[in-house]
């Protein structure tokens, strides 16, 4: 008879061992999730996830909502971190796709986001028009496969050039270095605010994909999930989720398809 390996350990066991909860953070992704002036976290994942941390505490047998621990991570380090234990939640804007649930296991989602582009002030401002211009995109997102896809339909002598952080691609497309930028719509424009270009890119307003956000953990943590899906159900059919929109993204128009979502993916008890 083959031996069955060991367990996998179980997160809200995990918890409740160490007492607290560690909440990984992605610290580049505004307004969903990122470094504040002080190094603090925030954004509507942040929110949400400090939210839900009573809930998750509750699951874990907890007499009272526990501490928890903020783990800054980045778009590279933020599932290697889920699969090492380092963090039990990533609260980020994190696309649920089925490749990535062979490894990971997603919240409801929360918001409904897709890749845009937006092209440097005086040059091409159709895919169509690039030759060999670089293109700039986000390492380790849906957005670079998005990319790549597009590119080879739409530009194929066109170059994709990756960056570290959205900062970093944004402003290389002011430096010129590359003729546009891809990323997730909302993310690209909350960005473009904080960094008030002094010649402000064309924003296209194609968008190439439909990225349904969810906060993760580590695959077969069902407790886990359970807790965080509760929490954030509690959340949809209060209407707090708006509030929180509104604190975290500002008085943005929610389209009718990121509305719907807070009706239709709420779990009744």
């Amino acid at each position: 008879m083959a031996r069955s390996g060991p367990a996998a350990s179980d997160a809200l066991t995990d918890i409740s061992r160490r007492s607290a909860i560690v909440m990984g953070f992605r610290t580049d992704a505004p307004p969903f999730s990122y470094a504040g002036e002080t190094g603090a976290p925030r954004g509507l994942a942040v929110r949400l996830c400090a939210s839900v941390a009573s809930d998750i505490s509750r699951a874990a047998g907890a007499a009272g909502s526990l501490p928890v621990i903020w783990a800054p991570v980045t778009s590279t380090t933020r599932f290697e971190a889920l699969a090492d234990g380092s963090i039990d939640v990533l609260c980020g804007p994190t696309t649920q796709t089925l490749s990535r649930r062979e490894t990971l296991d997603f919240s409801i989602p929360y918001f409904v986001d897709g890749a845009g582009i937006v092209f440097r002030k005086g040059g091409p401002e159709r895919l169509a028009d690039l030759t060999d211009e670089p293109v700039g995109v986000l390492e380790g997102t849906t957005t670079e496969a998005v990319a790549r896809r597009v590119l080879a339909a739409l530009a194929p002598d066109a170059s994709l050039r990756l960056y570290a952080s959205h900062v970093d691609g944004l402003e290389a497309l002011q430096r010129g270095e590359i003729e546009a930028y891809m990323g997730d719509r909302s993310i690209v424009i909350y960005q473009l605010g904080r960094l008030r270009p002094s010649v402000m890119p064309v924003i296209a307003r194609r968008q190439f994909s439909r990225e349904p956000y969810a906060l993760t953990v580590k695959r077969g943590q069902s407790g886990l999930r359970l807790a965080i899906d509760r929490g954030l159900s509690r959340l949809y059919a209060s209407g707090e989720i708006y509030e929180l929109i509104r604190e975290s993204l500002g008085r943005v128009n929610l389209s009718p398809e990121i509305e719907a979502i807070y009706e239709v993916v709420a779990i009744p008890e």
